[in-house]
């Protein structure tokens, strides 16, 4: 045990958990006095039982003196009686009678009593009755060997670090791995000591850091083959996930393992990763996580295979024909408001409703007309062949919903990818083996479907189905690996760029294409107005930016105005600008009294954003099948219910209602991935349009803060802009160029040697 922590040794009396994951108890000690303690590692203890607790004395400024609990040890008696009486307690089926013969027989057993009380804390459920009665003995434990298992990473592992939720997980996973031994809870812990690394390939939350802090502690040398490994795979992770890259090239994936740990050659890493059969794959030169690597393969190969054939065109070959009805769609577009189509997007149009292409992009600018010529599409078409089925989808929700407000008037929905591809426990409803329904498949916002996505995406494209990507490579790339858009433009398909501005952004669409440039004046306009200085980040200066949020929250309403900046991370206790604690603040402005859910910072009424990809059960529908909703890194809404389990403490599920009007039922397990949307990076707001915005701008890491980030930070508003920041950040930022990301599948799709898994 750490010498930091302090110990305590006492007998819990009362314990209360709250959402399954947090507790508070009582302990009284040996001078009579009563602790409190406070921890996620009190879930499971029983009351009555003696427990040797380890941490850190604090006092709360609400319920005074407590013990935070940092990790717990069972404590068994060492007089015979105590231990009788502990038998009896803690075993069911276990009498006076029966304790006193087992007590009798471990008294003469190697090892003594000293032996079973060992084995009374460390796996109880090895203990063997069976010499002493033929009745069925039982540990009096509701959640099973498991909770046996979470006890002992507890208490030899509660000084490493480890969350606590992280080690619940691990005890169910290595229960899961060795259920088929004699005795699991013994191989458990020797299946943990024999490779701490190995289960960061499967086990969600459990990353390197963890494993290597487990690793530690266990003395693992850090040139073991078994970590190198883990090092390796790991860095290679970080340096895509974070970068946004497909693959590392070698010096690349070099600089990161060096990074993460510079005692270490980076040779010896990926040597040992290749040996050990890390899911690395290596091709000339390139180091691939092997899941993104199936994933450009697969794409490639869809992608060569409808390059290869000639497709009917989507309005068919009779250009005449098609020129009229798209004169007609013109038409009526025109009832009722101004309207034409400029020579570029007649051009665009006419050429994309006879291409023999089956992959189409239409990139712009905002307010060039791409969703406007869609809508023509739709006419065209629906005049020309009735039957032609037409899927409109875009990234996520809030982008969905911006482009279902105009398809809607002709009878259509867009819905996000995911739901559009069918949400099932296990994948997608719609693949390969189960195309989608579908002859045109028009995707919006493009530039945010990350390589995974679109892999998906066309896996499930029956052999003749036309697929239009929209979109402006301009914005920000997906937050997920790729580049698919940027890749796209460099193949032979039916590529339309659209030039002429039709939306009346008055300065804000000047300023946004300044951005696109890589500039910015910093003049001010009717709608758009630069502060020429970053307030300080302290209270006074936050208080100014936070007033002229909550006046333009006050005049449009909150979902119209988007409070957008680059930083995320910071503290909710310390003024800074960055999401955190900008969040925290708005929060106790605006939703000061919400009620709180149980086991987490948020409340009722909270303005919410979803941070992970998550498929969440539903509940059976009428048809008596499981319900399966997807959401998606970036999806926004309200919590505007909290509804507790049977014992009133856990939150059993919170019901979520998002932007793009969808109702779902999300657990109480998963709600670290919910935070606070009163503020907004930008990356978070892509795909979403705001009456106003307010961009607060800082300097960072030029991989990160870059013209890409004001560019689409500038092009979320429609009515207002307000730009917070020192004029010569602003302009430095802009000029930064977006960073190239690292992809093979434009040289895969022209080698057309792809195969697919």
């Amino acid at each position: 045990m750490s010498p930091e922590l302090d110990e305590i040794v006492g007998r819990l009396s009362t314990l209360s958990v709250y959402s399954g994951r947090w507790g508070r108890a009582s302990v009284r000690v040996a001078d009579g006095s009563v602790m409190h303690c406070v921890g996620e590692t009190l879930v499971g203890l029983r009351e009555g039982n003696d427990y040797r607790f380890s941490g850190r004395s604090k006092v709360h400024p609400k319920y005074g003196p407590q013990f935070e609990v940092r990790s717990v040890r069972l404590e068994v008696p060492d007089d015979e009686g105590a231990l009788r009486r502990y038998l009896r307690r803690n075993f069911k089926g276990c009498g006076e009678r029966t304790a006193e013969k087992l007590v009798e027989q471990a008294r003469v057993q190697p090892g003594g009593l000293a032996a079973l009380r060992e084995q009374l804390i460390m796996n109880p459920y090895a203990v063997d009755f069976s010499a002493v009665t033929r009745r069925a003995i039982a540990v009096v434990d509701d959640d099973g060997p498991e909770s046996v298992v979470y006890r002992e990473l507890s208490a030899r592992l509660g000084a490493v670090g480890v969350r606590d939720a992280v080690l619940r997980r691990l005890a169910a996973w290595l229960l899961e791995q060795c259920k088929e031994a004699a005795d699991p809870v013994s191989a458990s812990w020797n299946r943990l000591t024999g490779n701490p690394y190995e289960p960061i390939r499967t086990l969600s939350g459990y990353g390197f850091n963890t494993a290597d802090a487990i690793g530690r502690y266990l003395s693992f040398p850090a040139d073991h083959p078994l970590r190198l490994a883990a090092l390796a795979t790991h860095a290679l992770r970080e340096g895509c996930e974070r970068s946004g890259h497909i693959f590392l090239r070698g010096d690349e994936l070099a600089r990161w393992i060096g990074q993460l740990d510079p005692a270490v050659q980076p040779h010896l890493a990926v040597q040992a990763a290749i040996e050990i059969g890390e899911p690395i794959v290596v091709e000339e030169g390139r180091y691939y996580p092997r899941w993104l690597y199936n994933c450009e393969v697969a794409l490639a190969g869809h992608l060569a295979d409808r390059m290869s054939v000639s497709a009917d065109p989507i309005a068919g070959a009779d250009v005449t024909r098609v020129e009229h009805e798209i004169r007609m769609a013109e038409r009526a577009m025109s009832v009722g408001r101004e309207f034409s189509l400029d020579s570029g997007q007649r051009k665009a149009l006419m050429e994309l409703l006879v291409s023999d292409s089956m992959v189409h992009t239409l990139t712009a600018g905002p307010g060039c007309g791409k969703t406007a010529l869609m809508e023509l599409l739709v006419l065209v078409v629906f005049a020309l062949a009735r039957r032609r089925r037409i899927v409109f989808c875009a990234p996520t929700g809030k982008a969905a919903k911006v482009l279902s407000r105009r398809v809607s008037r002709l009878g259509l929905l867009c819905a996000t990818v995911h739901s559009t591809l069918g949400v099932q426990a296990d994948g997608f409803v719609h693949h390969e083996g189960n195309p989608l329904p579908a002859d045109i498949v028009v995707v919006d916002e493009s530039s945010m479907n990350d390589l995974a996505l679109t892999r998906a995406l066309f896996d499930a494209l029956a052999p003749d189905t036309h697929v239009v990507m929209l979109g402006d490579p301009g914005q920000l790339a997906s937050v997920g690996p790729g580049q698919v858009l940027v890749d796209l433009l460099q193949l032979q398909i039916d590529h339309h760029r659209l030039h002429e501005t039709h939306r009346n952004d008055g300065g804000i669409l000047e300023i946004v294409r300044q951005a696109r440039t890589g500039r910015c004046d910093c003049r001010g306009r009717a709608d758009v107005r630069f502060s020429h200085r970053l307030p300080a980040p302290d209270v006074a200066g936050m208080g100014k930016v936070i007033g002229t949020y909550l006046v333009a929250v006050e005049r449009c309403g909150i979902e119209a105005v988007g409070l957008l900046m680059g930083a995320r991370r910071g503290d909710t206790q310390v003024p800074g600008w960055n999401v955190t604690y900008m969040n925290e603040a708005l929060r106790e402005r605006l939703n000061p009294h919400g009620h709180k859910v149980p086991g987490c910072g948020l409340r009722v009424g909270d303005r919410i954003l979803i941070r992970e990809n998550l498929r969440l059960d539903q509940g059976e529908g009428l048809d008596g099948q499981i319900r399966y909703e997807q959401v998606v890194n970036g999806d926004t809404g309200w919590l505007t219910e909290c509804h507790l389990d049977g014992t009133g403490r856990a939150v059993s599920h919170c019901m979520l209602q998002l932007d793009d009007g969808r109702v779902v039922r999300f657990p109480g397990g998963s709600l670290e991935a919910i935070e606070l949307a009163y503020a907004m990076t930008v990356h978070a707001a892509q795909g979403s349009e705001y009456r106003e915005v307010i961009f607060i701008c800082t300097d960072g890491h030029p991989g990160f803060m870059h013209r890409g980030i004001v560019y689409t930070a500038f092009s979320r508003a429609r009515d207002k802009l307000t730009v917070i920041g020192e004029d010569n950040v602003v302009q430095k930022v802009c000029a930064r160029p977006i960073p190239r990301r690292n992809s093979w599948l434009v040289q895969r799709v022209r080698k057309r040697d792809a195969v697919v898994f």
